[in-house]
């Protein structure tokens, strides 16, 4: 058999290492796959060998030390045979090398065709999607134990979600409740210490809370001694943008990426929000007046979305508030700020922001956003509880809550200025 016709008839093979990859977190790698594979097909021969031949076990013996190096036409048929990928017996070669076999793997990238081959292998009911049985049941076949246990296998997915396996990967965090000085300071950490794409989502903080840009000073923002009185915490975030107070009805959502996993975005404000805003686009395209207007999201001209961003030299965070809903009393912190966008025109607080409850269902926002960004990434769902195992490494918090001495200081400015 020539080595062109050989090299081409089992790009199968790299597709189902994919597979399983997404299906299970067992299967960590394509190395694991490979290095599990092929000593479960040369155990099977050796069975079978001494089953037939008992007393040839010298011989046996320094047959398994030359099995070792290649991968027979009858060990590859096994397999492939049971997962019914072809009947042809004229496809395989007599015998694969390790490299040869290794080289499966560095075919081109795969077709829809040669994916919903392989997609075709797992959905043994052809109902268009995979479920735990059926993937229990080609696992069982390969020899792998984590087969026997269905709980291994809770995944089910269409054949519409193989194109996941071409989109860069995107790690999904979801929150509810969370303080909003842990998730900042959860997000500084995985934008400067992790190399991955993040998502992360929180329903809502525990209290009221203000949270003001890097560079944003609270005697021109704030109505500091309301504040001091009421003992409202103030942060310090460590991205640019506006001030805002924020509680249990807001909605928080930040994505962190790499440039190069969002190629048509460059590293710059003005690019970022504008990516930002066609995702958005997704979530609310059955609402009227929906736009990203002056770094704002609104409905008509009326924000319920503010934005910041932070960009470092390879990545860049882009993180809103959503003004699902407000107490009227908590805009009293806020002062008018010196700049505005041009459309808000002098109105006050209450009159320049609206509800987004008013709009659309929570739950609904929540979903239609995930929807949106797993239209661009592959999403990973990450627990809190792993987030170490992501992010090494030291770095400098810049996120931080205003003391008391800080307050008072603002407050003196005020007096001072008034």
């Amino acid at each position: 058999m020539e080595s062109k016709s050989s090299s081409s008839s089992l790009p199968l093979f790299a597709l189902f290492n994919l597979f399983l990859i997404s299906f299970c977190r067992w299967v960590s790698s394509t190395r694991i796959f490979l290095s599990t594979f092929v000593p479960l097909l040369q155990h099977h021969q050796r069975v079978l060998d001494k089953k037939n031949n008992k007393d040839q076990q010298k011989t046996l013996t320094k047959q398994e030390d030359d099995d070792d190096v290649d991968l027979s036409r009858e060990e590859a048929e096994m397999v492939m045979r049971s997962l019914g990928l072809f009947s042809n017996d004229d496809q395989l070669q007599e015998q694969y090398s390790a490299k040869e076999f290794s080289s499966l793997f560095e075919e081109k990238e795969a077709s829809l065709e040669e994916v919903k081959q392989v997609f075709d292998v797992f959905d043994e009911n052809k109902d268009g999607f995979i479920d735990a049985i059926e993937l229990q049941r080609v696992l069982t076949i390969l020899g792998f134990k984590q087969g026997s246990y269905l709980d291994n296998c809770l995944v089910k997915m269409s054949l519409s979600r193989a194109k996941d396996l071409r989109l860069p990967l995107m790690n999904l965090v979801r929150l509810k409740g969370s303080p909003i000085l842990e998730q900042l300071h959860l997000e500084e950490r995985l934008l400067r210490t992790s190399s991955d794409n993040w998502c992360i989502v929180n329903d809502g903080t525990n209290v009221p809370t203000i949270v003001m840009g890097m560079s944003g000073k609270p005697s021109q923002l704030l109505e500091v001694e309301a504040v001091m009185e009421d003992r409202i915490p103030v942060i310090k975030r460590f991205t640019g943008g506006g001030t805002v107070i924020v509680d249990k009805s807001t909605l928080f959502v930040s994505l962190i990426c790499n440039k190069d996993d969002v190629p048509n975005v460059q590293p710059y404000p003005r690019s970022v929000m504008a990516w930002s805003g066609s995702l958005y686009d997704e979530v609310f395209k059955s609402v009227n007046g929906f736009q990203l207007r002056e770094n704002d999201y609104v409905f008509g001209d009326r924000k319920f979305g503010g934005n910041a961003q932070s960009i470092i030299k390879n990545r860049w965070i882009h993180h809103t508030s959503f003004l699902w809903d407000y107490d009227v009393r908590n805009m009293a912190y806020l002062k008018l700020p010196s700049r505005v966008p041009q459309y808000r025109l002098e109105r006050d607080h209450t009159d320049f922001v609206c509800r987004m409850k008013d709009y659309i269902e929570r739950s609904d926002f929540v979903e239609k956003t995930v929807k949106a960004v797993r239209n661009q990434f592959t999403l990973k769902q990450v627990n809190l509880e792993d987030i170490d195992s992501y992010a090494k490494g030291g770095y400098l918090k810049t996120t931080r809550l205003l003391t008391m001495e800080e307050l008072e200081e603002a407050m003196a400015d005020t007096i001072q200025n008034t």
